[in-house]
């Protein structure tokens, strides 16, 4: 049955979707406004009826994602495109929504345009499009979203413009909203409009394009599909779908007219409406239904409606075109298949895919469920779609496809369609889906686990490493505690020899158990996968493909600091800042903060002066020039946006960037464009490197920028939990990673040791003060701590040739310089799950077991197969054990090296360039052979991208006797030393008998003060770590070979 609804003509609100495509210009519109100039044009107003700042904004960015809809929604698809209003409130109250619910508070507001002058204005429409999604959980009972009109601004009509749409409903087609307001503005000087939202808390409302016209006389146009929503359908055999049309003329429709409908370009069908025996009045309304029509066959359909009436005055609200899609549909049997070069195309029914080989170990499947291949993501996480000359040939199995490169088999089961991934033989099952993908509302992919397989990545998961058994959501949200995620990224990769990377921005579930589920919100499929068999293979192509991790100014590895020094000589500002930071100017940080390190002999690398929300800064350049005679350098924080960066870096020499959630917040593609954009504004304003900090990270989010943790509290809880967290962002490639030292709030003087402690064998640290009742700096405490925290900046300083070596390694390969100890130890099974998740690798030789609970001791330390030494007693013990009970006191860190580690250090020093590195210390712990491939460029600018660079590879060689030869540095940078004096200290239980250098037989020493005035020679210390070899070179060249002999 067809339904006639008479509207009210004065009251009636329309709803026309339409194509996303330029239609002929509307030449009865006196007044419109497109937000093209990318700001609330003048005399808008924002109205906050909650009195909670909230307010809407003009953005041409997705929704970000928020409670209970953690995924970005795209920018409306409106007629103008590119800037647009938004109001976001489900991002504002985000996860404080309980909060809200509880004081039955709402984000009551609304934007209102200036007045109107539709004098002379015989009838008044009101054009816009828009797109919104709201949740009815918890509502008021006068919840909505409406249009009001006004000649006073004080007094108000208003029109509902839900039109029904159901709560959490997805629309990607804009709505073409009109409502004849010309009862309340028609012939009116004055007139005002506003956009309402009340009694919902989440999520989000998009307009643009708001006109006000003359009515036509004769208009009819398409409003909106009533029979489905976009997504979420359940197809049948004898569906019917339904369109609803709508008179927005001012005179009656009395003759009949045919309404088509066009199904998947084939099907066509058709309905006339009786306007002869029902006339359509101005205003009404009409459902027409159509024939039934089998649509179980295809999961996605298209469909474009259409009216033809003679005489019709605007046509371009006349057609309708959308898809409507299941909610969740099985992939199909193989109907098509052919390999073409590095590509195979593969049909199953309506679904198409693409099997892309961009080299012999990547591979990516790309599915289309309509037959139309998209990409949303661009290029903003994949770097390159180059294809490097794999090798591929397929052959067809029978009940597969197989599609054979020189690393691996893709297997394309038959029917129905399946992926396997199998080595390069086809004989040993990488993965395999256990039934066909499913996809709709979101994809998901099944697949059976082996019996010993583990899982990593994820991004940084607060708490997690090791994810068998376990649930990981690739979201941001719940928080900044264990089980937050500050920087997710849909990558993981397993012990069975590959990783899979989902590219996308929607947000996904990860199941590892036993029965492995991959689900991302798109209707739509676009995978990478990497083969190794190693961890590190895998993290070599996952970086290959999104991007390598950054590398950093070398001065960047030395510690940070943070507060606000800028908040008026008498706090001024003080009610909008809860924290403890400091009244005065930016320029107090000099005697505040840097001259306190000075006076303590305490190591330090950069300050952010400005850390605070409304901070800002004042003497910006001089600040910056004081702090880098005292051995700063200096950045500051944002939190929303760096306009000002060219000047900021460009002339003040500001060379840190930290970006807070309060800009960075929406996550996904908005953050990972807020780090390209603040870490291309410092090197697009100087000749160095960037160095940004952020949260909110994704996939890509590793090539620009540091990621940490959060805000949290300084306990020995944030300590235990931050182990596990920052060892998992580097098996997604986050190699800078890390959270503030002892938290921003809370903590004391043992936790903040502690944490410091172990932070000093990560990268890149910082402690941040201003929220604590007690500062952060490594000093604040007095004694013993001060000089423990000094200690450990110290051996951080001496280590920056180690470590900068691991990062230079990281920047080429993805592989993190904090490693899980399974990277290392990969076939160790002790290594692969959580029993080891409070330990990691430094770098190849150095195994770190912080102390996260408040006694003197550590428990549960695994020393992997092999010899290892006690670094602080020199201590040997063989591995494969459990070390319980293992003495530490607060100012030792368990800290042990692998048996033939080769570890250089430079002089101590309290700054990067406080003195020349022309003497190297070379700590050596023979066994066998060894070596390490020291890393050296000018640690400041971005030649080391042109080659701009030196590696020294330093081979120890022990057998009866002990050779070591540091062979002649390879590649030139600027600054680098032509000559320098080599400090050996190897390990030895024995003094030897004679040491030679380049041929040269070298005095021993039985006196250590004689010894350290002698130029060259050596001295066997007994006592020291269970015994050293102490031998000192005269300057030498580092382009030619030097050779050590120690003979026993």
């Amino acid at each position: 049955m067809k339904k006639l609804q008479l509207l009210c003509f004065a009251l009636a609100a329309t709803a026309s979707s339409l194509n996303a495509q330029v239609k002929k210009a509307d030449t009865k519109v006196f007044w419109s406004e497109s937000f093209k100039k990318a700001q609330l044009p003048d005399g808008w107003t924002n109205v906050d009826v909650s009195k909670k700042d909230i307010q809407w904004i003009v953005t041409n960015q997705p929704y970000p994602g928020s409670y209970q809809y953690q995924q970005q929604a795209p920018p409306i698809a409106s007629k103008s495109r590119g800037y647009y209003l938004q109001f976001q409130p489900g991002y504002i109250i985000d996860e404080d929504q309980p909060s809200w619910v509880k004081k039955k508070e709402y984000p009551d507001a609304w934007i209102q345009t200036p007045a109107i002058n539709c004098k002379d204005r015989s009838s008044v429409i009101l054009h816009f499009q828009q797109t919104f999604r709201y949740n009815a959980d918890h509502a008021r009972a006068d919840a909505g979203l409406s249009v009001g009109v006004s000649t006073d601004g004080k007094t108000w009509t208003d029109f509902d413009v839900k039109n029904n749409i159901a709560p959490a409903t997805d629309m990607f087609t804009p709505i073409n909203e009109e409502l004849n307001i010309s009862k309340v503005a028609a012939n009116q000087q004055t007139v005002y409009i506003r956009f309402y939202w009340k009694g919902y808390y989440s999520w989000y409302w998009m307009i643009d394009d708001i006109e006000l016209s003359q009515a036509y006389g004769t208009d009819l146009s398409i409003n909106r599909i009533t029979s489905n929503t976009e997504n979420g359908n359940t197809f049948g055999k004898q569906d019917k779908l339904s369109v609803l049309i709508k008179n927005n003329g001012t005179q009656t429709v009395k003759n009949d007219f045919k309404v088509k409908c066009l199904l998947d370009n084939g099907l066509n069908l058709s309905v006339t409406v009786p306007a002869k025996k029902q006339p359509l009045k101005p205003g009404e309304e009409y459902n027409v239904v159509f024939p039934p029509a089998d649509l179980s066959q295809r999961s996605a359909h298209s469909v474009k409606f259409s009216l033809d009436y003679p005489g019709d005055e605007l046509a371009a609200n006349n057609t309708l075109s959308l898809k409507i899609t299941a909610k969740e549909s099985a992939v199909q049997n193989v109907t098509a298949f052919e390999l073409n070069k590095n590509e195979a195309n593969i049909a199953a029914s309506q679904c198409k895919f693409k099997v892309i080989f961009y080299q012999d170990d990547i591979f990516r499947i790309w599915m289309a469920p309509d037959g139309e291949f998209t990409n949303p993501a661009g290029n903003d996480i994949v770097e390159s779609f180059a294809i490097k000359n794999p090798t591929l040939t397929s052959t067809d199995k029978g009940t597969y496809y197989q599609i054979k490169s020189k690393s691996c088999v893709v297997r394309v089961y038959k029917q129905p369609l399946r992926f396997a991934m199998y080595d390069e033989s086809d004989t040993h099952p990488i993965w395999e889906e256990s039934k066909p993908l499913t996809y709709g509302a979101k994809t998901v992919q099944t697949m059976s686990r082996h019996a010993d397989e583990y899982f990593y990545g994820g991004g940084m998961q607060n708490g997690y490493f090791s994810h068998r058994g376990t649930n990981v959501l690739i979201e941001k949200g719940n928080g900044w505690d264990n089980g937050g995620r500050p920087n997710p990224a849909p990558f993981y990769m397993s012990t069975a020899g590959y990783g899979a990377f989902r590219n996308t921005f929607d947000v996904g579930a990860y199941s590892f158990k036993d029965t492995l589920q991959f689900s991302h919100n798109e209707n739509r499929f676009d995978c990478f996968y990497f083969y190794g068999p190693s961890l590190k293979q895998i993290l070599n192509g996952y970086t290959e493909t999104t991007g390598r991790p950054f590398l950093m100014p070398r001065w960047a590895l030395s510690m940070g600091d943070a507060n606000c020094y800028n908040r008026g000589a008498k706090g001024d500002d003080s009610k909008n800042y809860k924290g403890t930071g400091t009244t005065g100017t930016t320029p107090d940080v000099i005697k505040l903060v840097a001259d306190k390190y000075v006076e303590n002999n305490m190591p330090r690398g950069w300050i952010l002066p400005n850390d605070g929300y409304g901070c800002g800064y004042t003497k910006l350049d001089s600040t910056i020039a004081e702090l880098h005679k005292r051995g700063f350098y200096t950045g500051l924080w944002t939190e929303n946006g760096i306009d000002k960066i060219a000047k900021e870096v460009g002339e003040y020499g500001s060379r840190v960037c930290k970006l807070d959630v309060a800009w960075v917040g929406p996550g996904y593609k908005f953050a990972l464009d807020a780090c390209k954009s603040a870490y291309n504004g410092i090197e697009s304003n100087s000749n160095e490197r960037g160095f940004v900090w952020s949260v909110m990270g994704w996939a890509g989010t590793q090539k620009y920028s540091t990621v940490w943790t959060g805000d949290q509290s300084g306990n020995w809880e944030y300590i235990r939990f931050h182990i596990p967290t920052i060892i998992g962002a580097g098996l997604s490639a986050q190699n800078a990673a890390t959270g503030d030292v002892d938290g921003i709030f809370g903590g004391g003087a043992d936790t903040y040791t502690r944490d410091l402690q172990w932070k000093c064998f990560t990268p890149v640290f910082m402690a941040m003060s201003g929220w604590a009742k007690k500062d952060k700096q490594p000093y604040i405490y007095g004694e013993p701590y001060t000089t423990i925290n000094r200690k450990y900046l110290q051996l951080k300083m001496q280590l920056t040739p180690y470590m900068y070596t691991y990062c230079r390694e990281s920047y080429d390969t993805g592989v993190p310089t904090t490693r899980a100890m399974v990277l290392e130890y990969p076939t160790d099974p002790v290594a692969q799950g959580k029993a080891t998740q409070y330990q990691f690798m430094n770098g190849e030789s150095l195994l770190v077991a912080p102390v996260y609970k408040n006694e003197a001791k550590r428990d549960s330390i695994y020393l992997p197969k092999g010899t290892w030494y006690d670094y602080w007693s020199g201590k040997s013990m063989e591995g494969s054990t459990w070390l319980n009970g293992y003495e530490a006191p607060l100012d030792k860190l368990p800290l042990f090296v692998k048996a033939g580690a080769i570890i250089p250090m430079y002089p101590v020093m309290n700054y990067d360039g406080e003195k020349k590195t022309d003497s190297l210390t070379v700590a050596i712990y023979p066994s066998g052979k060894s070596s390490f491939n020291l890393y050296e460029d000018d640690g400041l600018t971005r030649d080391y991208k042109t080659d701009g660079f030196a590696k020294t590879l330093i081979q120890a060689d022990k057998d009866k006797d002990l050779a070591v030869t540091i062979n002649a540095a390879k590649g030139t940078f600027k600054g680098q030393l032509t000559e320098r004096v080599y400090l050996l200290q190897i390990h030895s239980s024995a003094a030897p008998a004679q040491v030679l250098v380049n041929g040269k037989k070298f005095k021993v020493y039985r006196d250590l003060a004689k010894f350290n005035k002698a130029k060259t020679g050596y001295y066997f210390n007994a006592a020291e770590q269970q015994g050293i070899i102490h031998i000192k070179t005269d300057y030498l060249s580092v382009k030619d070979d030097q050779k050590i002999i120690v003979k026993n």
